[in-house]
């Protein structure tokens, strides 16, 4: 067995004599990750893999799922099969990213660190900004593995200050340090700016899941999202004019659905046309902590879906703009960071004028790297949700077709692309690939729905290809609740079956939590590094919520220890905390998460799926 390097946090004060953080190796204990339960209803399809069974009685995991956008303290938990590394990065099913990614360079380029001349502006924000967060998944910081401190602690400390053990669990309940401290491996540090516009992520956390009424789904399908998610059920009156909020509540409850967590309110939408909620819903964006609603005109001459927005703008109370161009939300996915993903076919519809759409788009949703691809399914739909989907800032899925498909080419083309993008931590992404028939048979695997740490995604017509695809959602998300979702039987009323070109994110739209927490970590050691004295972690954290700051965290494991929590430190007086890594040896593997809290106890970490997939890096 390894031993574990020393590790030292250098403190030099300006003002009053502080000890420095203790390290703290936990008590061995496993890692756990939660997987959907068997018990669901016929309308829904898990893993046929025994291990998938939750037991929702346990209380030992390292990782506490948070199903509410509202901070919720319900979870599911799970004592299944202990998680070391991430699986993602030896998966077959995973495309290996360029050199660029295991080269010695020990963070990202000078370039990726300030994300646009907007947000650099807010790059000194006072102290007092808090960072709550609400994330998909985290850690707790009183329960986990993490926090557990043993009898075999080991406290440094820096030749200024004198050494003091202490635990990992008052560590990370404490409030963060005094900004009076400065560090000697800060002499250049650059702080990472806030963004001054922001559009969230889908796998960032939601208060609400917008659905319709006339039902686009079977009622189980709302029934089985209303358990961990709210739902603003957007109620058509028709042509009478006529509320038909309780025929929609007659059926939400015959179907079991958890009715407190459904808000009904009427909005006039053509019947014909209630499907695609997700493609007139506006995007959501942050301008600077307040959520705004940014509208564009629809890509269908349809004035009822158009007038969507406004609305929705007057009922959420949120500021009001709309941009100057042509879209829809089926051909957007972002990572929360500046970067969005769309097909060409939002340059077509604004008469090819490229430029004008991402002046546009930066200007309004604070989108500096807009990256635009081909539609590789030649469909006439040319939505980038039917073939591709962002699950995490570092994590994209793409659809995989036979080679003896004619369009295999066009999906291999830009699913080598993205591997070779750079995402927002600074190496490229991490490219799952589901496998697809192709042809006739329906498999509409990447217009699933992300929501609160669960994933709810369409099932075809192969239950084989359904029970792959599963997987790969769940070897991309560990932890995550991953449940197949069955559409309308063609003979259904209305016919709204699952398509290759519509499914269920089409007929879904998240409205981000408002009050969420955000953990920037845009500069991230990863793969091989380079040897040096210091290995600087450092993170921007902002609470939408207005909150002050209770706790940033972080949570590392060296050569797989087990893992022991300190506090980050606040740098001076702007919204960045930071902890350095000291006396790391040739070979130490590091692994690393991020969990940050406000005054209300609102919380979230970095990366998504915390411990199960952490930050890690090799020193060589």
């Amino acid at each position: 067995m390894k031993k574990v390097p020393l590790i030292r946090i250098l403190t030099m004060l300006t003002a009053l004599s502080l000890s420095s953080c203790a390290v703290n190796v936990s008590s061995s204990s496993t890692s756990s990750f939660i997987e959907t339960s068997s018990d669901v209803s016929s309308e829904f399809e898990s893993s046929s893999n025994p291990s998938s069974v939750v037991d929702s009685s346990s209380e030992e995991t390292t990782t506490s799922l948070n199903s509410s956008s509202l901070n919720s303290s319900s979870s599911e938990t799970s004592s299944s099969s202990s998680i070391t590394s991430s699986s993602s990065e030896t998966s077959s099913s995973v495309i290996s990213s360029s050199s660029s990614e295991a080269s010695s360079s020990s963070q990202m380029s000078s370039s990726s660190v300030s994300s646009s001349s907007e947000a650099s502006s807010s790059a000194a924000s006072s102290s007092s900004q808090s960072s709550s967060t609400s994330s998909s998944m985290a850690s707790s910081s009183s329960s986990s593995s993490s926090s557990t401190a043993s009898s075999s602690s080991v406290a440094s400390s820096s030749s200024s200050s004198s050494s003091s053990s202490q635990s990992s669990s008052s560590a990370s309940s404490s409030s963060p340090q005094s900004s009076s401290i400065i560090f000697d491996y800060l002499d250049n540090y650059s702080p990472i700016a806030t963004f001054s516009k922001r559009m969230p992520g889908e796998f960032e956390p939601s208060q609400m899941i917008k659905m319709c009424y006339p039902f686009n789904m079977p009622t189980a399908a709302y029934a089985k999202i209303s358990e961990h998610n709210k739902i603003l059920l957007l109620v058509n009156p028709g042509s009478t004019g006529t509320s038909r909020i309780n025929a929609a509540k007659s059926s939400l409850t015959s179907a079991g659905a958890n009715m407190d967590n459904i808000t009904f309110i009427d909005m006039p939408i053509d019947d014909d046309y209630t499907y695609w909620v997700r493609d007139f819903s506006p995007f959501y964006v942050f301008n600077n902590k307040d959520l705004s609603i940014v509208d564009f005109t629809y890509n269908r001459p349809r004035y009822e879906q158009n007038a969507v927005p406004s609305k929705l703008a007057t009922y959420f109370n949120m500021s009001y703009s709309k941009m100057n161009i042509t879209h829809t939300g089926g051909n957007l996915m972002q990572d929360g960071r500046g970067t969005a993903f769309s097909d060409d076919l939002v340059v077509s519809e604004n008469n090819n004028n490229k430029t004008n759409v991402l002046n546009q788009m930066k200007q309004y949703t604070g989108t500096d790297n807009y990256v635009i691809t081909i539609d590789p399914q030649g469909d006439y739909i040319a939505h980038i949700d039917c073939w591709g989907k962002i699950v995490a800032p570092d994590k994209i899925i793409v659809a995989k077709l036979p080679e003896s498909n004619p369009r295999y080419q066009y999906y291999e083309q830009v699913a080598n692309e993205l591997a070779n993008t750079k995402c927002a931590y600074g190496y490229n992404y991490r490219v799952y690939r589901i496998e697809e028939p192709g042809g006739s048979t329906v498999a509409p695997y990447t217009n699933s729905l992300i929501a609160n740490g669960h994933v709810y995604m369409p099932l075809g017509s192969s239950s084989t290809y359904n029970n792959k695809a599963l997987e790969v959602y769940r070897e991309a998300l560990p932890g995550y609740d991953v449940v197949g979702i069955k559409g309308f039987r063609a003979s259904d009323s209305y016919g709204r079956q699952f398509l290759n070109t519509d499914a269920l994110h089409c007929r879904t739209h998240e409205v981000p939590d408002q009050n969420m927490v955000f953990i920037d970590s845009r500069e991230v050691y990863h793969g091989e590094v380079a040897y040096q004295d210091n290995y600087v972690i450092k993170t921007n954290v902002v609470s939408y919520a207005k909150e002050d700051i209770k706790d940033v965290s972080i949570h590392y494991s060296i050569n797989d220890s087990s893992y022991v929590t300190s506090p980050m430190y606040q740098y001076l007086e702007t919204s960045n905390y930071t902890f350095a890594f000291q006396g790391l040896k040739k070979g130490d593997e590091v692994k690393y998460y991020i969990e940050a809290k406000d005054k209300k106890d609102n919380y979230n970490i970095d990366p998504t799926c915390g411990n199960l997939d952490p930050h890690q890096f090799k020193v060589m």
